[in-house]
């Protein structure tokens, strides 16, 4: 009677620790990556489009760019290459405004302009409100964070 009762014990014992093993198997991709895999910097430029989604097209108030057939195309035509003027705003990022400022810098803003981005995943546009100011644009980025961003006029707008 002992002898079963000191079986039945162990094959008890077996059970618990393989099922904590289990668990820890289980849970063992996120340990991993809490305790051992330190995050990626973020940069300390905020990006103005989301990433990782794919762009399929941008809306502006007199002229747009549209991928079509994996091809881009800028309407009305205009003599400058597509390709890299999408890339110059998926690439696009700037210096955080913070609500205090921009509250400083409000009084001196013209009328605000807007931008469409669709994404290929997304069933909404992403609405860029912007100004431009005499040496920088103020542009309302994927997290409603303003940035600003201090390029040519015509590295953005042909």
């Amino acid at each position: 009677m002992r002898a079963s009762i000191s079986r039945r014990r162990r094959w008890n014992n077996i059970l618990i620790i393989g099922v904590v093993a289990f668990m820890l198997i289980l849970n063992l991709p996120s340990i991993i990556k809490t305790y051992l895999i330190t995050p990626a910097q973020e940069s300390q430029y905020p990006s103005l489009l989301q990433p990782g989604h794919d762009i399929k097209a941008i809306y502006f108030s007199k002229w747009s760019l549209d991928k079509n057939q994996g091809q881009w195309r800028l309407e009305p035509m205009m003599a400058v290459d597509a390709d890299e003027l999408v890339q110059r705003w998926q690439d696009l990022a700037g210096t955080e405004v913070g609500d205090e400022s921009y509250q400083k810098l409000l009084p001196q803003l013209s009328s605000p302009q807007t931008i469409e981005i669709w994404y290929e995943d997304l069933e909404e546009p992403q609405r860029i409100t912007f100004y431009q100011t005499p040496n920088f644009w103020l542009l309302k980025n994927w997290q409603d964070k303003w940035i600003a961003v201090s390029v040519e006029a015509s590295y953005l707008f042909p």
